[in-house]
């Protein structure tokens, strides 16, 4: 089992753009966005600048069904507009009791043929998520 944090980031504003406050997911040290290097301007779907939205954080629990035609989730959308066509970074999301796995990781694209995802899992406990999320 994987040791899952959420860590305060702020996406500093550029011209034309604005700062946004989010969580990130931090897997034993080191940020899920670094398992799809995508080289594209994201934030997490847990922004702090605005109200948590609870259909969010029930889909990256796997409670709640996926984003995409696929199923997948989305772990980090446009800092700007929150949509999947300006660039994301999805995961097949998957429940056993407690025990919450994020795997195939990458970015959705239309054709669905032109998807690669990288072949990483990570599992965590629900209950230690929820228990971050509330002290954020």
């Amino acid at each position: 089992m994987n040791r899952l944090r959420l860590v305060p980031m702020v996406r500093e504003r550029r011209k034309y753009q604005r700062a946004r406050e989010y969580l990130d997911f931090e897997v034993d040290g080191a940020s899920v966005r670094g398992l799809a290097d995508t080289g594209l301007d994201l934030i997490s779907v847990l922004a702090t600048d605005r109200p948590r939205d609870p259909l969010r954080v029930a889909r990256v629990l796997g409670e709640a069904p996926g984003d995409t035609p696929d199923g997948r989730v989305l772990l980090y959308v446009c800092p700007e507009c929150e949509d999947i066509e300006c660039g994301a970074i999805a995961a097949k999301v998957s429940r056993r009791g407690d025990l919450v796995t994020w795997r195939d990781f990458g970015v959705p694209e239309e054709d669905e043929a032109d998807n690669e995802f990288a072949e990483h899992a990570v599992t965590f406990s629900a209950r230690e998520f929820r228990r971050e999320l509330a002290s954020r």
